[in-house]
């Protein structure tokens, strides 16, 4: 998941149970979809710059999958596989994140808590099932385990296949520090990652990385509630990517994976003849996610070769947001 600013525009997945109607300033905002990152779209497709404007907390990765990316107070942080954070800059690129603005959150004091409650002690303070909830966890931590990814080089491979092979995890006792990030509903298709998905740094910023597991020793516990999501997708494409066939997917999933192909090497990769391959290639062409270069790589000459649209020039939402959440 190109956006051009002509272009950008967001949907809403809003719970039927929602209270009243929905804003751009009240829904968590959610750059790309989830399934297009799983299935090996590390490519940046916004900058820092382009996206933290809608968002003083939260979670995602950088391009190519560089590491682990955690936003706390607007201060955009990236752990490599080293465990090292750094501080990016405006112009660092990101395939994926999942931004809000904690402004009223309700709070809870946390003491010995083990890393199977703590799922508990959060639906606690929202019991509603249906809700996206932001959360925040800081203080001490009698252990926590954390990992992170190095970056990957095309083709890629999907994001379950990377951890399995590629991902380094440290477990620190104590920590000191925080952790951010959101409890997703299991309600979709794949457009967001369901369950509590967290991403921490330690009190001086040097480390931190994606949660696995955290035990409490003496934390404040803090949740903010939306149902709904914005995601900034093309306007003129964004139903026909959120309920994109199995078929078509396919075919997406191989160029995300291995890069500009042939026809000829697409319709190998999904098992199907090469009209078949052309016709989902066209399918995907005509609604903006994918190209055809007829000179090949390049303009060099050769076969023609296709490759999937991931990019962004910018992700500025505000007046169209609304004016589109208006007419839901």
């Amino acid at each position: 998941m190109g956006f051009d600013p002509a272009l950008a525009a967001a949907v809403t997945l809003q719970r039927r149970h929602g209270p009243g109607g929905c804003s751009a300033h009240d829904a968590v905002f959610q750059l790309s979809l989830a399934n297009v990152l799983l299935d090996g779209g590390y490519d940046g497709v916004a900058s820092i710059g382009e996206v933290l404007p809608h968002g003083d907390h939260g979670v995602g990765t950088v391009d190519r999958l560089d590491g682990e990316l955690v936003v706390v107070e607007r201060e955009p942080w990236r752990v490599d596989v080293t465990g090292r954070a750094e501080l990016l800059g405006p112009q660092a690129r990101v395939p994926f994140i999942v931004l809000t603005t904690m402004e009223h959150p309700v709070r809870r004091r946390l003491r010995d808590v083990p890393n199977a409650s703590v799922i508990g002690e959060v639906e606690r303070l929202v019991p509603d099932p249906g809700a996206v909830v932001a959360v925040r966890i800081e203080g001490r931590f009698k252990r926590v385990l954390v990992r992170s990814v190095p970056a990957q080089t095309p083709p890629y491979r999907p994001v379950a296949e990377v951890c399995a092979s590629d991902e380094v995890r440290w477990e620190h006792q104590p920590f000191e520090g925080v952790f951010v990030g959101f409890r997703f509903p299991d309600i979709s298709g794949g457009e967001t990652i369901g369950g509590l998905h967290l991403h921490g740094l330690d009190d001086d910023r040097t480390t931190g990385g994606h949660c696995y597991e955290l035990d409490i020793d003496d934390a404040v516990l803090s949740v903010a509630t939306s149902h709904d999501v914005a995601l900034t997708l093309p306007d003129r494409s964004m139903i026909d990517l959120l309920e994109m066939p199995d078929e078509l997917r396919s075919v997406q999933r191989v160029l995300l994976r291995r890069g500009a192909l042939t026809s000829a090497q697409v319709a190998s990769a999904i098992g199907t003849d090469e009209a078949e391959a052309l016709t989902r290639l066209g399918w995907l062409a005509d609604r903006g996610f994918a190209e055809e270069w007829a000179a090949g790589v390049a303009g060099l000459g050769g076969t023609p070769r296709w490759r999937i649209i991931l990019r962004a020039r910018e992700a500025r939402l505000p007046s169209r947001v609304d004016a589109l959440l208006a007419d839901l």
